[in-house]
């Protein structure tokens, strides 16, 4: 029932004024029936009730529950519905907050996934220098957004980690922004000199790569120097006991060799300590689309491998041990949750070149991260200045596009919680303006949010509360 209009009042009870919000209907197998806004809020309703909605008929505690839910808009709800589209939207307005510097694009080694199209670690002319770093961060001091976080990626960010010294000891000398600093690193070329350094300048914010056992994750991150899982290992222990690193953040790329072992690789996460598993479908990108033989599959193949996982990190939870699935954490924030969502992959429109954006060693900057192999995505350089960069028709279109709107995905009953990549649209079809029919994305969207909204009015609701909360 996506339109708005009226709705008479009921015979039986006289009701205060109200209009029906756009709202979609969605049945569970329970027979309860969800009405959900399109901006994700949700009223549950017995199959009775939702009939008498149809009809009008409303009771008295059924239009209270549609209010509270915000499927019908009354004269006392209605500031709280803006609010909402507030906390939705603002991050429209807000200014970018992630700037990903890439140091480099060398990395040492050769993942079969890497989006990031890296160039060998004895490659030349694709590290960046320091007069380009500060034109970097001069850059990013022109952008209104008071704290932000600086991210260094690459290639692998610790080829070049001269130029994070120096970038880190140049904003020492700058004011006017407060900054949380954040690496991404494969964990291979950290030894105790940078470690001492990151720990000095207090960045405990490391995020790294664990594909699962040592089998799955060296067959998925190849490196000339071995054991690539037994590296990242060593350091995620060393950091943690040896340099006061509180924690380690880690992200699995699931591959076809991945699959197999969904359980495994949630039982890899508790050994290791990692309190989340962010278990991500490989994106058509990069090296990733060169090797699709050896490592794609289709969505309905990762959607039963995450269903796995979700289920173990479940049950792993029940028995007392720290383990969340985070693309549950992430879509769950979403539903009947109103809290600002900072996180550029599940915004809508998307973060990209609002929320992120992504910096390459010759100063060009990119919409956001994934965006970085495709030349089409970027938005312009740093020799720009920043509002030039962020109005620039580049950019503005991309945020049109990642809005979803015109598109048939803004009447889908999932629209509230979802959110459309222009980027993967465009490298998995060749077109930005997506054919959701033969989407793989779009299905596999689909099929988690059906099995979420299960899960979210079952017992596992306890579990998934506990999650959130932490």
């Amino acid at each position: 029932m996506p339109e708005s209009k009226s709705m008479p009042e009921s015979k039986q009870e006289k009701m205060p004024k109200f209009e029906q919000n756009k709202v979609f209907s969605h049945k569970l197998l329970d027979g309860r029936v969800l009405l959900i806004t399109e901006l994700g809020k949700i009223t549950s309703l017995t199959e009775e009730e939702f009939k008498n909605f149809k009809e009008g008929k409303i009771p008295k505690f059924v239009f209270q529950k549609l209010e509270k839910g915000h499927a019908i808009v009354t004269k006392h709800n209605r500031p709280y519905v803006v609010d909402d589209y507030k906390l939705r939207y603002g991050h429209v307005c807000d200014g970018v907050s992630l700037h990903i510097i890439n140091p480099t694009m060398r990395c040492n080694q050769n993942c079969l996934y890497c989006y990031a199209n890296s160039f060998p670690l004895q490659a030349k002319g694709v590290d960046m220098d320091e007069k380009t770093a500060k034109k970097v961060i001069d850059f990013i001091w022109e952008g209104p957004k008071k704290e932000i976080v600086i991210e260094f990626q690459g290639g692998e960010p610790l080829a070049n980690f001269p130029i994070i010294e120096f970038i880190v000891n140049y904003v020492k000398g700058k004011k006017g922004k407060k900054v949380h600093w954040r690496i991404v690193s494969n964990l291979t070329m950290m030894d105790e000199t940078i470690a001492s350094f990151l720990e000095k300048n207090s960045i405990f914010d490391i995020c790294t790569s664990i594909d699962g056992p040592k089998e799955v994750h060296n067959k998925n991150r190849p490196w000339s120097g071995g054991n690539s899982f037994g590296k990242a290992v060593h350091w995620i222990n060393c950091l943690k006991q040896d340099y006061s690193f509180k924690s380690i953040g880690a992200l699995c790329t699931v591959t076809k060799n991945s699959l197999p072992h969904a359980k495994d690789i949630v039982n890899t996460y508790v050994e290791l300590g990692l309190p989340d598993l962010t278990a991500v479908p490989i994106r058509r990108i990069g090296l990733a689309e060169k090797n699709w033989g050896k490592i794609g599959y289709r969505g309905e193949a990762y959607f039963e491998f995450w269903k796995q996982a979700l289920e173990a990190c479940i049950e792993k939870t029940k028995a007392g041990q720290k383990i969340s699935e985070q693309i549950s954490v992430l879509s769950l924030s979403k539903m009947n949750r109103f809290e600002p969502n900072y996180h550029t992959c599940f915004s809508k429109p998307c973060g990209a070149a609002l929320m992120q954006a992504s910096y390459q060693p010759n100063g060009d900057v990119f919409s956001c991260d994934e965006a970085k192999a495709e030349p089409l995505f970027k938005i312009g350089n740093v020799k720009q200045p920043y509002k030039q960069v962020f109005t620039s028709p580049a950019a503005l279109n991309l945020v049109s596009l990642s809005s979803g709107l015109g598109f048939a995905c803004n009447e889908c009953k999932f629209t509230g919680f979802c959110r459309f990549c222009p980027v993967l649209t465009y490298c998995t079809q060749g077109n930005l303006i997506p054919k959701l029919a033969m989407d793989e994305d779009c299905k596999l969207k689909k099929k988690q949010f059906s099995y979420l909204l299960e899960k979210l009015f079952s017992e596992d609701s306890r579990v998934f509360e506990q999650w959130l909360k932490g």
